[in-house]
């Protein structure tokens, strides 16, 4: 009997691994028709929607129009699939254990060929890594996959998406361990490398072997030329920071306004791109064909920067309004538009040979994707498997290196953090990613601090306090935390007769908090900053209480923690 329970265990662990590989190539093959049929169903919404030369009417009209019916399906139906769809990805991925809802790929399939279709300035590959992780979180769940594998397949389907949708199979494995899961060195590589190839022969088979862009030959013709890609590096960066910042404090406004009106934000980002496209129509949707104009010397210094300028505005109104759509493709849109205008400026002034512009386009691309994205190493390798030359690796990766640095210094948390935290998710640091034995917040909290009602008084909240001996005192309902009042304010108020106000009156106005998989280090970093007691809430929904740290409940957790160490050495 006891030999029988491990032979039927390592047949169940042999007979899972070999779905799992079943799964990878069912996966990328499904994943690779949805980004083909993705693609395709733009430019056909794009096409019935506005024909071959459309009047300014139509280019002014159906924007906000299919906006409004793209924000009732968003507000109504799929919620969940707003914007790029990376950050929910990402998010699924570390806080869900690889969940995602089974109408998520279907609603993005079908709101994000109705934006992009009709002119919003946004990419297609945020929207495809969405669809190809939801159809392979939603087979996992169909083929009863143990939680660890059904996770790890997320990324997999993300892989072989990205790589139908842009025709770089490795670069969309590196996006998919540097952005998805955070990790270079993921045990998930293999799974990914056999999905990424796999969806690419799918979608070459139906589209054909042609490249995305016409890349040009890249040659450096002189060393000082090395420094003018510097110049792009910091042209880039600078670039990078005023997309990041803008389409973040402008998606901030509109989170802003009242719910009522989020099934009109969509329309409005669409009536401001209808404007737009009636006298910069170069702005529609993906834009790659102005790329492929960049990179091949088709377009003037002035027509770059009107192209960059107008992309830039273009794509945060439409991202920012709340539709659906990615970022991935603008942002290689304005780096082509930016380095072939810093070519230019290049080629005029240098008083050496240099390069034409479209190989400073060429650069720009990784340069802003490495600046937004903030994936260098996704970005050199996607220009590398663009052109197949290594020449342009040296001047790639110092340009990329200054992007990024630059993006990094001034604006410190990435966009699909930044984004992800306007909705109050908190994807967990490098540091909460280590494997082994290193003590958490969970091992440290303990779930015994009642929380005080949001609608006592403060008389109330006192006789509370003062049985607690606690110097501070949670505030909230349902698990959820409003606040916190420290017991000297209480006193203060109770003193000075304020006993009928409501408790909210006294929150502190700054208090600290710790998720349940952060560090020792950061809890005792934050744990003098607050007064007395260190929250500890969950990822999504933020607010939600996991438990609460104080000084007493730390020393005992360290006293037991150190007590086997101290009997082994008596």
């Amino acid at each position: 009997m006891n030999t029988a329970v491990p032979a039927l265990t390592q047949r169940l662990r042999v007979r899972e691994n070999q779905i799992f590989l079943a799964l990878t190539i069912v996966i990328a093959v499904l994943a690779g028709l949805a980004a083909v049929l993705f693609t395709l169903a733009i430019k056909g919404v794009s096409y019935v929607l506005f024909g071959i030369a459309p009047s300014y009417l139509r280019l002014l009209a159906v924007p906000p129009l299919v906006s409004l019916l793209t924000g009732f399906l968003l507000l109504k139906y799929f919620p969940e699939v707003r914007g790029s769809g990376v950050p929910q990805t990402e998010a699924a991925f570390h806080l869900q254990k690889g969940f995602i809802p089974g109408r998520v790929a279907f609603g993005k399939f079908l709101t994000g060929a109705l934006c992009i279709g009709s002119g919003h300035s946004m990419g297609r590959e945020g929207p495809s890594v969405q669809i190809g992780a939801g159809i392979a979180s939603s087979l996992g769940r169909w083929f009863r996959l143990s939680p660890a594998r059904a996770r790890s397949l997320v990324p997999v389907g993300a892989a072989a998406a990205l790589s139908a949708a842009f025709n770089t199979p490795i670069a969309a494995v590196l996006f998919a361990l540097e952005e998805i899961i955070g990790d270079m060195n993921a045990g998930v590589i293999g799974a990914a490398v056999l999905a990424s190839v796999t969806s690419v022969i799918v979608e070459r088979a139906i589209l054909g072997n042609q490249p995305l862009f016409r890349v040009p030959q890249y040659h450096l013709l002189h060393p000082a030329e090395l420094l003018a890609y510097a110049v792009l590096g910091i042209v880039g960066g600078i670039v990078s920071l005023a997309f990041c910042k803008g389409l973040l404090r402008l998606r901030a406004f509109f989170l802003g306004l009242p719910a009522r009106t989020k099934l009109f934000q969509p329309a409005v980002g669409g009536l401001i791109i209808g404007v737009m496209l009636i006298f910069v129509p170069q702005v529609f949707g993906v834009g790659y064909e102005y790329v492929d104009q960049a990179l091949n010397n088709g377009l003037l210094l002035k027509t770059l920067i009107l192209f960059c300028l107008a992309k830039l505005v273009a794509t945060i109104v439409s991202y920012a309004s709340g539709n659906a759509g990615g970022i991935f493709a603008p942002s290689l849109y304005l780096g082509a538009m930016a380095g072939g205008a810093v070519g230019i400026m290049v080629h005029r002034v240098a008083p050496f040979a240099t390069a034409d512009p479209g190989a400073y386009a060429l650069v720009g691309m990784g340069t802003l994707f490495a600046g937004i994205i903030r994936a260098p190493m996704t970005s050199v390798i996607m220009i590398f498997e663009l052109t197949q030359d290594y020449q342009i690796l040296v001047p790639l990766m110092i340009a990329n290196m200054l992007s990024f640095m630059i993006s990094r210094r001034y604006q410190p948390k990435p966009v699909y953090h930044a984004l992800l935290e306007q909705d109050h998710v908190h994807l967990p640091g490098p540091a909460s990613r280590i494997a082994g034995g290193m003590w958490r917040a969970r091992d440290i909290m303990t779930p015994d601090v009642p929380l005080v009602p949001s609608d006592s008084s403060v008389e109330e909240a006192w006789k509370l306090a003062t049985g607690s001996g606690m110097r501070c005192v949670p505030v909230g309902s349902d698990q959820m935390l409003h606040g916190l009042v420290t017991c000297e304010a209480l006193e203060q108020a109770v003193g000075s007769g304020r006993t009928t106000e409501l408790i909210t009156s006294l929150f502190l106005p700054e208090w600290q908090h710790v998720h349940p998989d952060q560090p020792l280090e950061l809890v005792l970093e934050r744990l003098k900053q607050n007064p007395g007691i260190l929250p500890v809430l969950s990822r999504n929904p933020i607010h939600h209480v996991e438990g609460f740290i104080t000084p007493d409940s730390l020393m005992q957790f360290l006293q037991h923690a150190w007590q086997p160490e101290e009997k082994n050495g008596g």
